[in-house]
């Protein structure tokens, strides 16, 4: 036994002997140093109070009847508990001796931290395979969802744009041949009372200045669902765009007619954006040409025209996504006779007008708020009577961000 202590006090792992009812006989300094305790302390304690409880259920179950019926263990995995309640994982050595009649169990311990941390990262790393594994079963079954809905859209888009383009050409084509029949009453009109106008009862002449006046409105309004249908095709390329140039042309343009010559427009720094050129300038034109349908008689007309830059979120239609981005929000003022806050929404409708006898088709607002949203876009109205409406249009900076 002294030989035996002897030996053990020298070497580098921890070493204990215990007598045949599990005590702690001895122990080495570094077992004592891995305790946290001094060999005083913990001599003839049983080896279960520096175990932890499931090392010492596994002590009492497996590790202490296997050792007294094979003489010896090897590589068992224990964990000891220190004097201040920490763990050390230890690999535990032990083999049963005899000496002058006396039986004796010598262990060894020897701490693998090392150890424990690789098995924790192996462990680790199979469940993160595992993990990996139900997540790569998961998006393939979501790829070859996806790549179906993607087919069924693709043929979804053919369809729909061969339907489109086959309105679009019937569109066209309709309108275009309703100009012929008008054409044809128009002339035959003049053909029956041009030259005789003398001798057709006045009765007869209203009526028949009611029907050159039906007939100017159908041609008039054949050209602007003919504009209308066109412009909502946008096959025009996307550029950087000036708008406060495209004001100056469009209130140029409408400077030209004898209607539309005294106004002024004034015009804050706008922000450049992205759009298709001729659409968004025909916007502007179209906006002018409302406030001038809309002038007071005891004022003239000034147009207001502001912007600021705001971030707002590109997704209109799905409330549970956001993504924001750079917008520009301009905002088109006049001091015409306004109309009543119920129109908010009417006036951007196909043929709506407020008044009945005013000029147009009232087409002018419906195709604004087409072109805005082909640019992906949102334009409102706000007006109040005989204070001016405001036009407000937000436009992404970038069309690529709808």
């Amino acid at each position: 036994m002294e030989q035996a202590k002897h030996i053990l006090q020298e070497l580098p792992c921890g070493c204990a002997v215990l007598d045949i009812s599990g005590s702690l006989a001895y122990t080495n300094p570094t077992l004592c140093q891995l305790l946290g305790s001094s060999e005083d302390a913990v001599r003839g304690t049983s080896i279960e109070s520096i175990l932890t409880v499931a090392s010492r259920i596994f002590y009492q179950t497996h590790f202490f009847p296997l050792l007294n019926l094979k003489g010896e263990v090897s590589e068992i995995f224990m964990t000891l508990k220190t004097a201040n309640g920490t763990h050390v994982p230890v690999m535990v050595n032990a083999k049963v001796s005899t000496e002058n009649g006396e039986t004796v169990y010598i262990c060894v311990f020897a701490p693998v931290w090392e150890r424990q941390k690789y098995e924790e990262q192996l462990l680790s790393a199979k469940k993160a395979q595992q993990k990996a594994i139900e997540e790569n079963t998961i998006l393939n079954g979501l790829k070859a969802q996806l790549e179906m809905n993607q087919y069924q859209l693709d043929r979804k888009i053919s369809i729909l744009r061969e339907r489109n383009n086959a309105y679009l050409q019937m569109s066209k084509v309709f309108m275009h041949d309703m100009q012929e029949p008008l054409r044809k009453i128009s002339l035959f009109l003049d053909a029956l009372f041009g030259k005789d106008r003398g001798e057709v009862a006045y009765d007869d002449q209203r009526k028949i200045s009611i029907i050159r006046k039906s007939i100017l409105r159908l041609r008039h309004m054949t050209r602007s669902l003919l504009d209308f249908v066109q412009i909502s095709a946008p096959e025009e390329s996307v550029t950087f765009l000036d708008p406060k140039r495209l004001i100056i042309e469009a209130k140029e343009e409408l400077e030209k007619e004898a209607s539309a010559s005294n106004f002024s427009i004034d015009i804050g720094d706008l922000p450049h954006f992205e759009g298709r050129e001729s659409q968004i300038k025909r916007v502007f034109i179209e906006l002018i040409k409302n406030a001038l349908q809309n002038t007071l008689a005891d004022r003239p007309l000034n147009i207001q025209v502001t912007a600021v830059m705001v971030q707002e979120n590109v997704y209109q239609h799905q409330t549970d996504k956001y993504r924001y981005t750079d917008h520009i929000q301009m905002e088109i003022k006049d001091n015409g006779s306004g109309f009543e806050g119920q129109y908010d929404s009417y006036v951007f409708g196909l043929f709506n007008k407020i008044d009945a006898r005013s000029g147009g088709a009232g087409l002018g607002l419906a195709l604004c708020k087409q072109v805005i949203s082909n640019h992906y876009g949102t334009i409102k109205a706000q007006a109040e009577p005989g204070k001016g409406a405001c036009i407000t249009i937000v436009l992404p900076i970038r069309q690529s961000a709808g």
